[in-house]
């Protein structure tokens, strides 16, 4: 704790743990609040004082105030407020810690059922996922309220943090309190007419308009008399979370007005308002609600998977007992339900994503039809398996046989198989049964290690976290009532493509298994139709993938030559009807061209079309001859080679031909795509 900084603390006397956790306390000095603290279930709390706060000269002495939390800056209005005089020089004498004395305090039934007329028990429920659709188990949940800056923006108040449970769900209660004439939902607030959100502003000028004509009935020098006039209102008031979010009047808006701020609607009505009878008239209330605005933010470990922005992601107006789901970004740590454990044996079940009974042939079938389709493996493959409940598998070994040739196009099956020695980690998730909740999330490895004359041994997820292994790491404690979670259920690999085929850079390999129990005695595994995985591995990139040249013509087909700046910088004038042709090289040598074309950009966002479009594995011919390999779906291969595309500009500009090009890989979690591979640019004129 710095020097000049105190901590002020106490216990509430004879208060219910339910009660405690809706209160807080107030370091005040006449109507400011210096600090404020929530109140714990047993009544005690801890707040943080800068010793110059208290120092500072003022007319009015310091009181701890005890009421409902979430008050705000506003305690005046509510009854009965629990207060006791601190003298600053107890502030200048204490050395850390000064005991604030309470035992006058008096919280009876009767003061509490006043306050909670005041202030509601607020819950908000959810569930948090990740970019996989699954739970998010022991992330931070912080739930924050929302209001308007005075001097624009939003102000943005944590208000609860809770842990997500196993499923990743979370339910967070806070005390809100209600004042609507204390702290008015409009920005500006007292001079309102001075600011808003655009988004409110169809529906500012629907009740202007609609106000007008009684204002113009008035005498300057009574303008409040018109809010006499209100019932004669043209427009009933719509649902307050509907004018929060700005559509509280859906037909004042018309089809082609975009949404986003514009000046000129500002100033229309900064001038309506500007009159004095309008805005005696003007029902600002209408925009408040006694809910609160919502947003959140989750964090995991050190990361920050879920952080919300009050201008966009706000909850307007959410009641009590809301249900959200929140989606964590890609660093979130995720629990997928495991795959389905087989009766008996060993299965394999997904490579990724990708279910084993969509590999054939060692190729992922990827959808059918398309250019995504007979997709071979690259990049970190991420493979899982299951064993049956009672197969008695503690450890394991992986073992690949490599192929002879590719198993789509002829090749022999492995005679002989060895086991692999690829690092393999798993992320475990413990939630401590502690109080408040703490959370470990663990890397923790798997294997490979050696015992009892055995090498490159992986152990199960069970037997991992049940049984000390002196070759791994120690496992991260776990307490009776803790429960450990498995960021990846069933992985049996996590390795680099190339790993399984012994380093080489293509090839065929299939994927099995041999079994030990806890003692490391083999465990005799029943055979299963998916037991052996059979995997077409190819780390390569494309053989060839560039602009060779490129030429232009005029509509009579005579080749026109540049008169641009060198070979790297042409310019053509090809006249009515001319054309150029770029001649490109794309091949695969083992056959996995997914796709290339060849787009001409030009302009501001233009872009033309060549012939031929797009090549792709699925894609109709006809191709050229050979040596060109065309797609042949039935070996699973697109070679590719050389050919032209032509392309007619219709206006003279610069153009940039761009080559795309991709190869038919994936790994398991992704689909091939597009990238630019070589580009060429061009000046082309073709007026006369």
């Amino acid at each position: 704790m710095p020097a000049d900084m105190v901590t002020l603390i106490g216990t509430l006397p004879r208060v219910k743990p339910d009660d405690a956790e809706r209160l807080a306390v107030y370091l005040v000095r006449g109507d400011e609040i210096l600090a404020q603290a929530g109140v714990r279930a047993d009544g005690h709390f801890r707040m943080s004082l800068a010793r110059e706060a208290a120092r500072a000269p003022s007319a009015y002495g310091l009181e701890a105030v005890i009421g409902p939390a979430g008050l705000g800056r506003h305690l005046d209005p509510v009854p009965k407020l629990q207060r006791v005089p601190i003298e600053p020089e107890q502030i200048d004498k204490a050395t850390a810690e000064l005991q604030i004395p309470l035992e006058g305090i008096e919280l009876s039934d009767e003061i509490l059922q006043a306050w909670w007329l005041w202030c509601k028990w607020y819950c908000v429920s959810g569930t948090v996922v990740g970019p996989d659709g699954c739970p998010v188990p022991g992330a931070q949940v912080t739930v924050y309220s929302v209001s308007h800056a005075s001097g624009g923006g939003f102000n943005q108040i944590p208000r609860k943090t809770v842990t997500t449970d196993a499923n990743g769900q979370f339910t967070a209660c806070f005390s809100w309190c209600s004042c609507w004439f204390c702290w008015p939902c409009w920005p500006c607030w007292p001079t309102w007419w001075l600011c808003w959100p655009w988004w409110w502003e169809w529906d500012l000028l629907s009740v202007l308009e609609s106000l007008e004509p009684l204002a113009a009935q008035l005498p300057a020098a009574r303008p409040r008399a018109l809010v006499a006039e209100q019932k004669r209102l043209a427009l009933s008031r719509p649902a307050a979370r509907d004018l929060m979010l700005g559509r509280g009047f859906a037909s004042s808006r018309t089809p082609d007005v975009h949404f986003a701020p514009d000046a000129a609607r500002t100033a229309i009505i900064q001038r309506k308002l500007s009159d004095p009878k309008i805005r005696a008239a003007f029902p600002w209330w209408w925009w408040c609600c006694d809910d609160p605005n919502i947003v959140f933010s989750v964090t995991q470990g050190p990361n920050a998977i879920v952080d919300e922005d009050p201008a966009m992601d706000t909850r307007w107006c959410l009641p009590s007992g809301s249900t959200v789901t929140l989606i964590g970004t890609e660093q979130t740590i995720s629990v997928c339900p495991g795959d389905p454990k087989p009766v008996k044996g060993f299965v394999w079940t997904r490579v990724g994503t990708i279910t084993v009974n969509h590999i054939h042939d060692g190729y992922a079938d990827g959808v059918a039809g398309s250019d995504s389709s007979d997709m071979a493996f690259a990049g970190a493959l991420d493979v899982f398996g299951e064993c049956a409940p009672a197969s008695g598998v503690a450890y394991y070994q992986v073992n690949a046989g490599q192929w002879t040739g590719n198993p789509a196009r002829g090749g022999t099956a492995p005679s002989s198989s060895t086991p692999i020695s690829a690092e393999l980690y798993n992320t475990a998730v413990i939630i401590h049964n502690t109080s408040p909740v703490t959370v470990t999330i663990a890397d923790v490895k798997m294997g490979p290690f050696d015992s009892g004359g055995l090498t490159n041994l992986y152990a199960t997820q069970e037997q991992r976290q049940s049984a000390p292994m002196p070759p791994l790491p120690p496992f991260p404690a776990v307490n009776p009532g803790d429960t450990v979670l498995w960021a990846f259920n069933g992985r049996k690999v996590y390795a680099n493509a190339a790993a399984l085929i012994g380093g080489s850079a293509v090839g065929g390999v299939d994927l099995s298994i041999t079994g030990y129990d806890a003692a490391f005695a083999p465990v005799a595994l029943p055979s299963n139709p998916a037991d052996t995985l059979t995997l077409e591995v190819d780390t390569t990139g494309l053989s060839a993938q560039q602009i060779n040249s490129l030429k232009a013509f005029t509509a009579g087909n005579v080749e026109v030559t540049s008169v641009g700046t060198g070979s790297a910088c042409p310019a053509f004038n090809i006249g009515p009807g001319g054309y150029v042709t770029i001649n490109v090289s794309v091949k695969d040598a083992n056959g996995h061209l997914f796709e290339y074309e060849v787009t001409p950009q030009f302009g501001s966002g233009s872009s033309g079309v060549t012939t031929p479009g797009l090549r792709g594995y699925q894609q109709p011919g006809p191709y050229p001859g050979g040596p060109y390999q065309a797609p042949n779906p039935a070996q699973k291969s697109f070679g590719g080679g050389t050919e032209d595309f032509t392309f007619f500009p219709a206006v003279d500009c610069c153009y940039d031909f761009r080559l795309l090009v991709g190869k038919r890989v994936t790994d398991g979690y992704g689909f091939p795509s597009l990238g630019t591979a070589d580009f060429q640019t061009a000046t082309l004129k073709v007026t006369p």
